[in-house]
């Protein structure tokens, strides 16, 4: 055997032991941390555990719980205290609650039953790690922290000033800072947020936000931003920009520990727009034009704007050298394509009806015709005049008119709309579209078309239809000083609509009501609202087609009710001789009748809905009641 193989050998041998001891240490450490587990059970906090000093070891996460409420509302109890500490001396105490905590109990419960590691829970059986103390936390209400802070802040400290820049006519003259004094707001409200019994703070110097020398760098770039004029171009054109529109749109940012040089947008670009107002321009949006019966689809535009921030900021950064326009690019909001993919192309369907000029309801009826017109309603869309129009208000400038309620004519803001309702029907009818539902009114009108026709009221009744061809409608609206005109857009696809009235039948004439109003002189009447045209039914179809193909056939009846009458009287005069009556004599007064509790027209079928302008036959008609004036 040689002399490197013996020493390999002892190697070895000495190796042994080493490896021996080691084994019987890691024993001896597997089996104390087998032993530090015993006592210590899932969901249960360690023995050597305090929560807020009050000791929690082996209580369950319930116990753990109850003790932290109770702790919580013992520290609840307690004032916030904050405390400056100098010869003058500043004591300022709130509610705890006041400043909304809550205490994060669930977080007190996990943080007290954390299981401990082996090595820890081995100290712990040895005797050398210490106890372990869960704080009790809580959560603040932000807004009422910055409140406290503001008003400890107000009364505490002289605030700093940060450098100032003035610009003159010749100079930028710096206006020093001053230091100030006091508590520093960021450490003191991280310190309230730790939530504390009593805060302790010393006031010491307060650094302004932006001092002499950032605003001396300022004053300098400035500087050299007026020491000549500024040169803008684009594509061979340059435009100059003198010192004295630099020096009036020069300003000054504080951004702490900098202040910041601008140049006010407005100024420069009040300079540069007309040099290159052929270059720019908002975007435009997609939009139809309606030329006779025909409509002409405008494309939209992309809009380019200077963009005027960047330009000033080059200024500023690069003075002396040329600075090169930037534009800013916006986009349409309503596009070519998609316009385009209405198929709007031509006058499906118009209606007209007339009315007086200048009354009250005809303001209402023009702001209506002005909120409906350009409106579009796309393949399957459906419209409701309600929601087209929204709530007539007066303070969307509608005005009281007349309108029909519960079979009397009053004053109502909006009335009028309804014979937008009439009118807008009738195009919808022609239009050939889909009626979901409608109501005409509880008595007639002349100026509508007997049985076809509409009213709203916001809240109900409702006028809805819906768009079911494959092409979008374009509403054009006119309103004049004696009528107003409905005209719808589309595709025309085919379509074509036609319709029959039949004669008004089963005529009621109209009734007088009378009812005694107290207030009124014995023996005196007033009259509400005078008797008109006679109640009747009356029945219409429409039929729709696209092309040969029959789309829809309808029937609609419609029972009107007489326009009856009403009139208050005032108590009956005092008693008088009895004369003897004659035969044949009527008495002196009719007696008094309560009007009815439901004076609306009654439908005989679901009510209609409206369509197209196309061939409509109808015959001879009876006469018919005269027109209710002002009616809605």
């Amino acid at each position: 055997m040689t002399g490197g193989q013996r020493s390999r050998g002892r190697s070895r041998r000495l190796r042994l032991p080493h490896i021996g001891l080691l084994a019987v240490l890691v024993a001896l450490f597997v089996g104390a941390s087998a032993l530090a587990l015993v006592g210590e059970e899932e969901g249960r906090a360690p023995g050597d555990v305090t929560l807020a000093g009050v000791p929690v070891g082996g209580l369950t996460e319930g116990e753990i719980a109850a003790i932290a409420r109770r702790r919580a509302d013992e520290v609840l109890e307690d004032p916030l205290v904050i405390q400056v500490i100098e010869e003058t001396g500043f004591r300022f105490s709130t509610s705890r609650v006041g400043l909304g905590a809550r205490p994060q109990l669930r977080r007190a419960v996990a943080d007290a039953t954390r299981p401990r590691s082996p090595f820890a829970r081995l100290a712990g059986r040895l005797g050398v790690g210490g106890a372990r103390d869960v704080p009790l936390r809580f959560t603040l209400d932000e807004e009422q922290v910055d409140a406290l802070l503001e008003r400890v802040v107000g009364e505490v400290n002289q605030p700093a000033a940060s450098a100032r820049l003035e610009v003159t006519e010749s100079d930028i003259v710096l206006l020093p800072a001053r230091q100030g004094f006091g508590v520093d707001p960021a450490d003191l409200r991280r310190r309230i947020l730790d939530f504390p019994g009593q805060i302790d703070v010393v006031r010491t110097a307060l650094a302004p936000p932006v001092d002499d020398a950032a605003a001396r760098r300022a004053r300098g770039r400035a500087l050299r931003a007026l020491a000549q004029p500024a040169e803008v171009t684009f594509k061979g054109r340059s435009v100059e920009i003198g010192t004295d529109v630099l020096r009036s749109a020069l300003s000054f940012e504080e951004r702490p520990p900098r202040m910041a040089v601008r140049l006010d947008p407005e100024i420069i670009g009040a300079a540069l727009s007309p040099a290159f107002s052929s270059r720019t321009g908002p975007a435009r949006d997609a939009a139809f034009r309606v030329q006779g019966d025909r409509v002409r689809l405008v494309p939209a535009a992309t809009g380019r704007a200077l963009n005027i921030e960047r330009i000033a900021r080059q200024i500023v950064a690069r003075p002396g050298a040329p600075v090169t326009v930037r534009f800013e690019i916006s986009e349409p909001e309503v596009t070519t394509a998609e316009l385009r993919e209405l198929h709007i192309e031509e006058l499906v369907s118009s209606f007209t009806t007339p009315y007086a000029c200048c009354q009250p309801r005809v303001t209402n009826i023009q702001l209506a015709a002005e909120l409906l017109d350009g409106m579009i309603i796309p393949p399957g869309g459906r419209f409701s005049l309600n929601e087209a129009l929204g709530e007539r208000t007066a303070e969307r400038g509608f005005v009281s008119a007349p309108q029909i309620a519960a079979g009397k004519l009053e004053e109502a803001i909006g009335g009028g709309v309804s014979q937008i309702a009439t009118t807008i029907f009738n195009a919808a009818f022609f239009a050939g579209v889909q009626l979901v539902t409608h109501t005409p009114h509880s008595f007639y009108i002349s100026r509508y078309p007997a049985g076809r026709e509409a009213t709203v009221s916001h809240g109900g009744p409702e006028l809805i239809f819906v768009n079911d061809w494959p092409a979008g409608i374009l509403i054009d609206a006119e309103a004049g000083s004696e009528h107003i005109t409905f005209r719808f857009f589309s595709a025309d696809l085919g379509r074509r609509v036609e319709t029959e009235s039949g004669e008004p039948h089963d005529y009621v004439q109209p009734r007088t009501f009378r009812k005694v109003n107290p207030d009124l002189e014995p023996g005196t009447e007033v009259v509400e609202q005078p008797a008109g045209g006679a109640g009747f039914t009356i029945s219409y179809t429409r039929r729709v087609y696209r092309g040969d193909d029959l789309k829809r056939d309808e029937s609609y009846t419609w029972r009107y009710r007489p326009q009856d009458a009403y009139i208050e009287v005032g108590p009956p005069e005092p008693d008088k001789p009895d004369k003897p009556e004659r035969p044949g004599e009527k008495p002196d007064k009719e007696p008094v009748e309560e009007p009815p509790s439901d004076p609306g027209g009654t439908p005989e079928t679901p009510p209609p809905t409206n369509t197209r302008t196309g061939e409509e036959t109808i015959p001879a008609p009876s006469p018919l009641p005269p027109p209710l004036p002002g009616a809605a």
